[in-house]
């Protein structure tokens, strides 16, 4: 049954193993939001960061291909929580 609506969502009366409590549904993520949940689900910080940190000098004849490839290395710092953990994580694994 639906309870609200709040800014981010629907909220729902849900019972969960016989409790009852309150379930927020997000109605329409944005796709770099679904991007960012299935890399953070699917890969540990440490292969995000190396994908990062291999995408970073990457360079090519075409700026478009550039400019997509650079906001995909900077979503991927921002997955794993910015530059200083990019490096740190990349230290650990030997980058």
């Amino acid at each position: 049954m639906k309870r609200a609506r709040t800014e981010t969502g629907k909220v729902y009366d849900a019972e969960i193993r016989g409790k009852k409590c309150h379930v927020t549904v997000p109605e329409n993520p944005k796709p770099e939001e679904l991007l960012t949940d299935a890399l953070r689900e699917n890969l540990s910080p440490h292969a995000v960061a190396a994908i990062a940190a291999y995408l970073q000098p990457v360079r090519t004849m075409d700026p478009e291909v550039v400019r997509q490839v650079r906001w995909f290395a900077e979503l991927l710092t921002e997955v794993v929580g910015g530059e200083d953990e990019l490096n740190r994580l990349c230290e650990e694994v030997g980058l």
